[in-house]
């Protein structure tokens, strides 16, 4: 039988064919229709057909994942996920720390975060005005500025009436006074005095004196009223009528008054020898003599 064929070599009866043809060209092209879609037979829910070969009508089922998204599983730091319909896949609240996220919820104003330990974020809030950053066990935290040397304030005085001290058993006051207020009980008052004073003495003879620093009414700081461990050189001059010799002399001391009221400093002095007319006189002729108390920072 010289019949036609089709695309797919299947046999076809023709018009002219004789009935008695007829069931045997039907024989051979239902044959050859069930080999070639023999392939398409079977399969399981859910597969899909795909071409095994290039040649025609050479298929095979196979699972429906072949470029298609099936499913989406949320992994770490994520919820949500599925197999079918929309899904949805939301970040982990809050995000932790290790994942890229910083694990908190909220935040107030001047925050800061920080590593409180090995893979963990915390919050530091906001210092007060005029604390420093600083580190305290290993982690930031806020802290009052120290003083670390600084000057807190300056208090200045000048006086320049003229006082004698004719006494050499007790001090007297020179007229220098100064009062300051420390901002912190650790503080420290450096005195830097200037006291304009001049020696006294008749007959060609020597004369000395010494000062000392009170803080209110206790004594802080005095030089040794000695002949040879005076505040003055001890001196003599060839005027057999007088010595006079005068001087800016520098009375200094650090103190530590360990308090925040007004403290009271003043400067007292005597004469080392009170014969022939013995005396200091401070601020003779109303030169002037200067006090300045400094608050140093702890």
């Amino acid at each position: 039988m010289a019949n036609p064929t089709s695309n797919f070599n299947w046999q076809m009866p023709t018009n002219t064919d004789l009935v008695k043809d007829l069931p045997a060209d039907f024989e051979v092209f239902g044959q050859a229709v069930d080999t070639s879609l023999a392939d398409l037979k079977g399969g399981t829910s859910g597969q899909i057909l795909s071409k095994n070969s290039n040649t025609d009508m050479d298929f095979v089922w196979i699972n429906n994942d072949q470029g298609d998204i099936t499913g989406v599983t949320a992994g770490t730091g994520l919820t949500g996920g599925g197999t079918s319909g929309a899904v949805t896949v939301s970040l982990d609240s809050p995000v932790a720390a290790t994942l890229g996220g910083t694990a908190q919820t909220t935040y107030t104003t001047g925050d800061l975060l920080y590593a409180s330990a090995s893979n963990t974020l915390s919050k530091r809030a906001i210092g007060t005005t005029g604390q420093v950053l600083t580190v305290s066990g290993g982690v930031p935290t806020w802290a009052t500025a120290a003083g670390g040397g600084k000057v807190l304030q300056v208090v200045y005085a000048d006086y320049s009436t003229e006082t004698s001290i004719t006494t050499d058993t007790t001090y007297s006051d020179t007229g220098g006074t100064i009062t300051i207020t420390p901002t912190s009980s650790s503080s420290k008052i450096m005195l830097i005095c200037a006291l304009s004073a001049g020696l006294f003495r008749s007959n060609n003879t020597g004369q000395g004196g010494t000062f000392r620093i009170l803080r209110g009414s206790t004594e802080v700081f005095r030089h040794q009223a000695s002949a040879n461990s005076a505040l003055f050189t001890r001196m003599a001059t060839g005027d057999s009528s007088q010595t006079i010799v005068y001087g800016l002399y520098a009375v200094n001391y650090l103190d530590s008054p360990a308090t925040t009221s007004a403290t009271t400093y003043k400067i007292q002095g005597k004469v080392l020898y009170t014969t022939n007319g013995g005396s200091i006189v401070c601020q003779s002729e109303s030169t002037k003599s200067t006090m300045m108390a400094l608050e140093i920072g702890a």
